[in-house]
C-alpha cells in the first residue's frame, strides 16, 4: 500500500512539472542546419536558444558555421517561425561587440530580418550572436524555424530548417517499461519481508 502511494505521488509530480515548464525556466536549444536546398549539404549553420524567463521567452542566436564557408563572406538575412501569439519582439541587441544591424521593419510577429548591409557592415556572420525577447510568450508558442542565409558558396542563398529528432522506437518503450516492472518488483518483495 505505502508503494502505491508513493508512486501515485511520484507520477502527480511528474505531471506537474510537465505541465508548467515557465515556472521551472525552461530552456530550448534548436540546431538550425537542415537544408532545404537541393546540392547544399545538411550542416549545423546556426543555435538557437529560447529561455523562458517569467511570462516572456528570451531568444539568443548564435551563427556558428564551418569556417570552410567564409570565402564568399556569407551572413544571416533572416529567421522566420511561425508564432502562435502573433507578438513582436520588443527589443533588440547584438553580442560580444558585435555590429549585427537590423532590416528596416526587421522585428516582426513571425521573422527577425537581419541587415544585409553595404561592404559587409552591420551583416550578422559567423561566429556572431544577437537576442531578443518577446513579451508575454512562452516556448510552446512558437514552432517552423527557418534560417536563412545569403551568399554561401556559389553566392546561394540557402534555407535550413531545424534537425528532426527522431521518435524512440517501440523496443525502446517496451525496455523501459519492462526495467519500471522490474524496479517495482524488487520494491515489492522488499516491502514484504
Amino acid at each position: 500500500m505505502k508503494f502505491s502511494k508513493i508512486a501515485i505521488a511520484a507520477c502527480a509530480f511528474a505531471a506537474a512539472i510537465g505541465s508548467a515548464p515557465a515556472a521551472f525556466g525552461a530552456t530550448e536549444t534548436i540546431v538550425l542546419g537542415h537544408s532545404l536546398t537541393a546540392g547544399f549539404a545538411s550542416q549545423d549553420m546556426a543555435h538557437l536558444k529560447i529561455d523562458q524567463v517569467g511570462a516572456d521567452t528570451v531568444w539568443t542566436l548564435k551563427a556558428d558555421w564551418n569556417n570552410s564557408l567564409n570565402g564568399t563572406s556569407p551572413f544571416v538575412f533572416d529567421l522566420e517561425f511561425s508564432n502562435t501569439k502573433h507578438a513582436a519582439p520588443v527589443s533588440f541587441s547584438p553580442l560580444d561587440g558585435s555590429t549585427i544591424g537590423l532590416a528596416n521593419h526587421g522585428l516582426s510577429a513571425t521573422a527577425v530580418k537581419f541587415q544585409p548591409g553595404n561592404n559587409n557592415n552591420g551583416r550578422f556572420t559567423d561566429g556572431e550572436s544577437a537576442t531578443w525577447t518577446f513579451t508575454n510568450t512562452t516556448l510552446n508558442d512558437f514552432s517552423n524555424f527557418q534560417l536563412h542565409v545569403n551568399a554561401l558558396t556559389n553566392n546561394q542563398s540557402v534555407k535550413f530548417t531545424q534537425y528532426v529528432t527522431p521518435v524512440p522506437e517501440p523496443e525502446t518503450y517496451g525496455m523501459l517499461l519492462a526495467g519500471l516492472g522490474l524496479v517495482g518488483f524488487a520494491a515489492r518483495r522488499r516491502a514484504a519481508k
